[in-house]
């Protein structure tokens, strides 16, 4: 197009406007040149424009890419800038763009840029070279200048210099930007070609003055460029800029946004030329135009819901709220000062402590909400009732909230029915008062019930007191059962009274609980054994779970306590026809010197709907009519458990459907008591170390007993079957010394399974059978007898019961008990861990008694120990030696055990097994084992037997395959 020397003076005349255009319109220019395989030699070069903007006049033109990182580029924006050059570099793209905040040098703070830039090919030692631009959008995130997409500009074959002219052409392509001049004088504008391209147009289309623009621009926005034209020219702004809407050749619109300044003036101060650039902005305004949409698709929701909304800046102290805030207030826009100080003013006097504690809390990071009922003032000087929410936008890098948005909702109607609602309540109340003067008369009823108990009382305690002496004499064993069950059944009679003259007690607030010393164990096995016959006659199963972590001794009133356990019971077993009724005690909460017992009897009996569950602890009502005619009943139990439950702090409730059963519960607090000194004293012979067999069917009572002979020391294995039973006594081949058996077991009866046994010949003449039912014990007597068992125990099974028995049958004389009890223990404990005899064992401990003891169990048990006196010890001789279980102490000098087994943890000791054994005993002591790294926890004194057992666990058997049966 051009020849000759002018050539070059047209190129330079058009870079020199570009540049002026360029640094008018305060936007930066870069250039990238990569060497060829050098990436760390890529060196950038910045514009005077760019340097204006961002530099500090220390910062030269060419800077490495690094020192271009390290001075501009803010540190979580680095990655992101280099991740855009690796894929142009790896030649998955030619154009990149990306926004960043760069350093302005000059004023020490980041700014948001748009950052673009296209790939020009070129030889001369370069494998590439970028240009592009950078321009400040800091001001206007929301509308941000949204660069087009770059046209790529591939270079001919040709590795000669790329001319001044193709470079100029470069940059416009690279950036898709239109750069115009207008002379201020004739109004007369010159484009350049990408403004065409913007309107997918040809530049000849564009004419050369405003007029012509305009007719591309819609009548609605035209005028809008001349006039920012004029503003800037008459020097009330830096530059000007507009916004219009133009016409795109396919019909379609373009929002165009015109930026610039003056670029020549006077001498006499008059603007004779203007530069400025052209910027395709259609998607910026879509983002803006869908916010507005969806902004008044919220004032929408906010007008149906009634909601008042504002926005608070804490910064600038400054509230906005909407139309319905105000219109709830009586108030016009512009009657309220937008300050926090005039929403304060607008608070009920009462409620501003509460505001105030609120927003201070939003202080705190991760306090983002708030939400609290205040009364705020209306116009008239009325207050109305809000429910106010709100939640912090946004944050400071402080962390500090520096924007609120929330609003209110006016629910004084919701306060004024709460109002109605508690007069409706006072109602109620007051008509139950009515109520309870009504049931005066039936008090009046009490007391005569009263007295006729008084009368019946006297000859049943006579009964009870002459039946107390002859249990005091020498009586047999089935003439000392019955006459205790003759005594308790009285108990249980008087019981009936006493509920009549409690009632009246209670009625008459009279009643007051008792605080003496008891054994909560006795007191519960004693309403089990109450209620034995009453459960026998019916073939219902009772059973007990009570765990040995419950206290021994307590305070409290424990005929109190008994009755609701006796009442509970015995309405378990009235209303159940087949299956088993079961009482389980339990610990729910310890409260310093006291403690909360839940109580549960759970039946599987006729159940009861809500309707009828409803009327359960009602005064002389039962579940319905018919019920209280079929089983019969006063229809106080209930009522006089519930009073009592309270008196003593706790609460009673049921659960149950209809035909699935009932589980009466109840929780009471009583104070820890004392062990009686003679109870302390008692002797009792040594059962540790022999060895049972228990067989029933029934999971519930066969973990009952395993549970209570393990206890008495025994060692126990258990069964749900006579067969199973078999096959592992012809299996193991166990050296048993008790087997306790049920009777009523499907298949294989509790008898049958006697006979197989002794016919199996495995275990020794010596053994001793035990049979257990729930039914009468004389109906199984006789046939028992002839295959030799020795006792016949009714369930349930009580602890003590078992205890008196297991003593009984095992006390030829207590010094040849403790022969054999000595002698069976050490076989039985190397029986333990026969599977792991010879396994190494590394025992550190720092006291020399605890080691002679610790490593003489040990030794007698065929185990190699080795002793570390202190942790630092333990982790050097891991290191050295191969062991295949650690016990570690955990208090030692030098290093203690936590520490130590970190340690030996982090040196890479992952598998070796680490046991703590230690005095340290509290449940907290074992989660801090636990988390340091060790597999288990032992208390010490030691107990051989859970000590073996956790070696068990944790050693893999070396001697043969681990055996299969059940542990005790």
């Amino acid at each position: 197009m051009f020849d000759g020397p002018d050539k070059n003076n047209l190129t330079k005349l058009t870079l020199d406007n570009l540049a002026k255009n360029l640094f008018l319109s305060g936007i930066g220019v870069w250039e990238l040149a990569v060497p060829t395989d050098d990436v760390d030699g890529a060196l950038m070069t910045l514009n005077d424009s760019f340097l204006s903007i961002f530099g500090d006049g220390t910062i030269g033109q060419s800077i490495s890419l690094r020192e271009f990182l390290g001075l501009f580029v803010h540190p979580e924006d680095s990655q992101n800038f280099l991740n855009s050059l690796e894929e142009i570099l790896g030649k998955s793209d030619d154009y990149m763009e990306l926004e960043l905040r760069l350093n302005c040098l000059s004023r020490g703070d980041y700014r948001y840029v748009n950052l673009s830039g296209a790939r020009v090919e070129e030889g001369q030692g370069y494998d590439l070279r970028l240009v592009g631009l950078v321009i400040d959008i800091n001001n206007n995130r929301l509308a941000r200048i949204a660069l087009t997409e770059a046209l790529k500009a591939k270079e001919e074959a040709s590795r000669a210099l790329m001319s001044e002219q193709k470079r100029l052409s470069a940059i416009m392509d690279a950036v898709n930007v239109g750069v115009f001049s207008m002379d201020l004088m004739s109004m007369e504008v010159d484009y350049s070609p990408n403004c065409a391209q913007i309107l997918g147009r040809d530049p000849s289309e564009m004419g050369h003055s405003l007029s012509e623009r305009d007719n591309l621009v819609l009548e609605a926005d035209r005028g809008l460029t001349y006039k920012a034209v004029m503003d800037h020219c008459a020097g009330l702004t830096p530059y000007f800029e507009s916004v219009t809407r133009m016409l795109h050749k396919d019909g379609s619109t373009v929002w165009v946004l015109d930026r610039g300044r003056v670029a020549e003036w006077e001498h006499d101060g008059r603007p004779i030329r203007l530069l400025g650039v052209m910027l395709n902005v259609t998607e910026q305004k879509k983002i803006e135009q869908d916010l507005a949409t969806r902004k008044e698709q919220m004032e929408l929701f906010f007008k149906a819901a009634d909601f008042g909304a504002w926005d608070y800046d804490v910064i600038g102290n400054k509230i906005e709220y909407n139309d319905i805030f105000l219109k709830m207030l009586g108030y016009q826009k512009g009657d309220l000062s937008e300050t926090f100080e005039t929403w304060m003013s607008l608070v009920h006097p009462d409620d501003r402590e509460m505001i105030t504690n609120s927003i201070a809390r939003l202080r705190k990071p991760n306090n983002d909400s708030l939400a609290y009922e205040v009364r705020l003032k209306r116009k008239d000087g009325s207050y109305i009732w809000t429910y106010d929410v709100g939640r912090v936008m946004e944050r400071n890098d402080q962390g500090r909230a520096v924007r609120v948005i929330g609003g209110n909702f006016d629910f004084t109607n919701r306060k004024r029915m709460e109002k109605e609602l508690f007069e409706i309540a006072e109602q109620e109340r007051k008509a139950h008062l009515a109520r309870e003067l009504a049931e005066e008369s039936a008090r009046s009823k009490s007391e005569f019930l009263a007295n006729m108990s008084h009368e019946i009382r006297t000859p049943m305690n006579a009964i009870q007191g002459l039946t107390h002496l002859v249990l005091q004499t020498d009586l047999t064993d089935i003439q000392f059962e019955y006459l205790q069950r003759i005594s308790t059944a009285t108990s249980a009679l008087l019981r009936i009274i006493n509920d009549i003259l409690d009632f009246s007690k209670i009625e008459a607030g009279k009643l007051e609980i008792e605080k003496t010393n008891f054994n909560l164990k006795n007191l519960v096995q004693s309403s089990m054994t109450l209620h034995q016959n009453q459960a026998e006659a019916k073939g219902i199963e009772l059973s007990l779970n009570f765990p040995d972590d419950l206290p021994g001794y307590l305070v409290g009133d424990q005929i109190r306590v008994g009755q609701i356990i006796n009442n509970l019971l015995s309405n378990a077993i009235k209303f159940t026809q087949n299956g088993s009724v079961s009482l389980s005690v339990g610990l729910k909460e310890t409260l310093g010197a006291q403690v909360v017992l839940l109580f549960s009897v759970k039946d599987t009996g006729i159940g009861m709907s809500a309707e009828q569950r409803g009327q359960l602890f009602k005064a002389f009502t039962q579940a319905d009519a018919s019920i209280t005619r079929r089983y019969g009943g006063t229809g106080l139990g209930l009522t006089i458990s519930k009073r009592l439950s309270e008196m003593m702090g706790g609460t009673i409730w049921c659960e149950s459907q209809p035909g699935q059963g009932s589980t009466f519960s109840f929780t009471i607090v009583l104070e820890l008591g004392s062990e009686p000194k003679e109870e302390a004293q008692r002797s009792v012979f040594n059962l540790k170390g022999l060895k049972a067999l228990v067989v029933d069917d029934n999971p519930t009572a066969l973990e009952i007993i395993k549970a209570a002979l393990e206890r008495e020391g025994l060692l126990v294995w258990g069964f749900t079957s006579g067969a199973q039973a078999l096959e592992y006594i012809n299996e193991k081949r166990q050296d048993i010394d008790l087997c306790l058996i049920d009777w009523k077991m499907p298949t294989m009866d509790g008898l049958e399974t006697i006979r197989k046994i002794k016919e199996s010949g495995v275990l020794k003449d010596t053994v001793v059978f035990v049979m257990v039912t729930a039914y009468d014990r004389d109906e199984v007597l006789g046939a028992a007898k002839e295959l030799g068992v020795v006792q016949v125990l009714t369930k349930p099974v009580t602890s003590s019961h078992l205890h008196d028995v297991l003593m009984g049958l095992f006390k030829s004389s207590t010094r040849a008990i403790g022969k054999k009890s000595r002698k069976n223990t050490a076989e039985l404990e190397k029986a333990m861990v026969k599977d792991i005899t010879g396994s190494k064992i590394l025992l550190v401990e720092d006291n020399d008694v605890n080691q002679l003891v610790a490593s003489k169990i040990l030794g007698n048990a065929g185990f190699q120990v080795t002793i570390a006196s202190d942790g630092q010890e333990a982790v050097e001789k891991v290191k050295a030696n191969d062991y295949d279980l650690v016990l570690m102490d955990v208090q030692m000098p030098i290093m203690d055990g936590l520490t130590a087994t970190k340690v030996i943890r982090g040196n890479g000791f992952k598998d070796l097994p680490i046991v703590a054994m230690t005095a340290h005993a509290m449940s907290n002591d074992r989660q801090l084992s636990l988390d340091a790294g060790m597999n288990d926890h032992v208390n010490k004194p030691i107990n051989v037997n859970e000590l073996f057992q956790t070696l068990v666990k944790w050693i893999p058997p070396k001697n043969k395959a681990k055996s299969a049966a059940t542990g005790s």
